[in-house]
């Protein structure tokens, strides 16, 4: 006879277990199988691109190649380094999606400084103007936050770039528990009528000569929000730049900085 109170009988609450023991499997099952995958991608994919670099490197110090082979073999280089750059960008997705959390707080505006004086030190003939925010204190895992931050900025930065200079604005307010934080450029920009592909893996809404990459990052960006219980949006047009704007839970604001 049913509970008139609506609560689940002990049969009922022995079925709900059982249903949730099961989704547990399953979820560990998978998690388990995207780790061999991408331990897969890590070593069996790397491996023949490492051999191709070599066997480049060796046949382009034969003095008796003539420039049209030289170009054919830089050509074979760089297609080398694209494969390697996705490889790089799915195990990053794959990380992205099956990483545990370790929430702690982190400061946002102390991750950015870092990100942009790398890109800064790898490209030092670019203009860098740059203000980051203090006290952007978020809750969550620090290394996937880290990865998140330099997802937006390399954005910002490769879409700038071709100008010799890159101005990035990263600010932010927390409004209750959560923390709302902006990242604007004054790059390319985008037609906001292709924005619904602008998270999705592999999509560019630019070409390569513009500075597109594998299609990956904000992907991987995307999906660190939603894993903390946020999310990304953007705004743009074309030639105007781009602004993302990033909501995620509130570190308490006596927290501190993050150790970086």
């Amino acid at each position: 006879m049913p509970d008139p109170t609506g609560s689940p009988s002990p049969a009922g609450t022995t079925d709900i277990q059982a249903e949730l023991a099961a989704c547990r499997a399953a979820l560990d099952a998978l998690r388990a199988e995207q780790a061999v995958f991408a331990h897969g991608i890590s070593h069996d994919l790397r491996a023949p691109l490492r051999s191709i670099d070599s066997f480049v490197g060796l046949l382009a110090r034969n003095p008796s190649l003539d420039a049209d082979a030289r170009d054919q073999l830089e050509r074979v280089r760089a297609a080398s380094q694209r494969a390697g750059s996705l490889i790089e960008g799915l195990l990053e997705l794959s990380r992205a999606n099956r990483t545990e959390l370790a929430p702690a707080p982190v400061d946002l505006g102390l991750l950015a400084e870092v990100q942009l004086a790398a890109l800064q030190d790898a490209e030092p003939d670019i203009v860098l103007d740059a203000v980051v925010a203090p006290g952007l204190l978020a809750r969550g895992d620090e290394r996937l936050l880290r990865q998140l931050v330099a997802a937006l900025l390399d954005n910002a930065w490769k879409f700038s770039r071709a100008s010799g200079k890159v101005q990035v604005r990263v600010e932010g307010v927390r409004e209750g528990d959560r923390l709302r934080v902006s990242v604007r450029d004054h790059g390319c920009g985008f037609d906001m009528r292709y924005a619904g592909k602008l998270f999705a893996p592999f999509q560019r809404l630019h070409g390569p000569d513009q500075g597109a990459g594998h299609g990956l990052g904000l992907a991987v960006a995307q999906r660190i929000a939603e894993r903390h219980g946020g999310r990304i949006a953007a705004e743009s047009a074309p030639g105007e730049g781009a602004t993302f704007h990033l909501d995620l839970p509130a570190a308490d604001a006596d927290a501190g900085r993050s150790d970086g």
